[in-house]
């Protein structure tokens, strides 16, 4: 079985992903931390690259047009949610993890969630403002984190989440085509090597985090919550 064969299904496969979206050569503590991801989570890792995207791309369902012009970072953000929508498994950040990945499987696969993370920091939900920001830090023990998780494929919450991404892209574009990344962590503002500000039009936690958990906040009933994430000490 293929990644293109409809039945693919990466939480029957126990898969999880690794995305490594740019041409930028990995430090050596990512390259130890990318081991122990290969050697300690006991499953199938399908550790994918600007070289290898292409494999992963579904008959009839194209990148994004936004895709050449993402940041590295954005481009991985874009990707896990691809990923997830149509193929789900599993997914890491490419940090240190002793954990096995095998049981949170079994977990997930055995039950109704849609969706199976690590309880999310109250901290880690910094780029939502206002009100509505209060309410997800409050709430953040409900939720799910960005950095390790696992999704069943083309569910409500899958679909909306790539839904919500693709929006955001479409809106995006035509600055995106005026204004491409330029290094792999561009974002608005950011200052340039010339000292100044970045006229590339997506924040840093726009694509990803400004989505996801308020989408996750909606769907909070329908996750579950276990102890798969990885290590956050240093990791660049």
């Amino acid at each position: 079985m293929t990644p293109q064969t409809p039945e693919f299904d990466a939480v029957a496969g126990r898969i999880v992903f690794c995305l490594w979206t740019g041409p930028e050569i990995m430090s050596d503590a990512r390259m130890r931390a990318l081991w122990t991801i290969f050697r300690n989570t006991g499953c199938a890792v399908a550790f994918i690259t600007r070289d290898t995207v292409a494999d992963w791309v579904k008959p009839g369902f194209p990148l994004h047009p936004a895709w050449p012009y993402l940041s590295s970072t954005h481009k991985a953000d874009y990707l896990r949610c691809y990923l997830m929508h149509h193929y789900g498994g599993g997914y890491t950040d490419i940090k240190s993890t002793s954990k096995k990945w095998g049981p949170f499987f079994d977990q997930i696969a055995g039950s109704d969630k849609l969706a199976l993370g690590y309880q999310e920091l109250a901290h880690g939900i910094p780029h939502i403002t206002g009100d509505f920001g209060d309410l997800l830090r409050r709430s953040h023990h409900e939720l799910i984190g960005l950095c390790a998780f696992i999704f069943k494929r083309g569910t409500p919450l899958t679909a909306a989440w790539l839904a919500r991404t693709e929006a955001l892209l479409d809106a995006k574009l035509p600055e995106l085509q005026h204004h491409p990344a330029i290094h792999p962590l561009d974002q608005t503002g950011i200052l340039l090597p010339d000292g100044t500000p970045s006229p590339y039009p997506l924040r840093w936690a726009e694509l990803l985090g400004e989505i996801f958990h308020p989408l996750t906040y909606e769907h909070r009933h329908q996750l579950l919550l276990l102890p798969i994430e990885p290590s956050f000490a240093s990791y660049r």
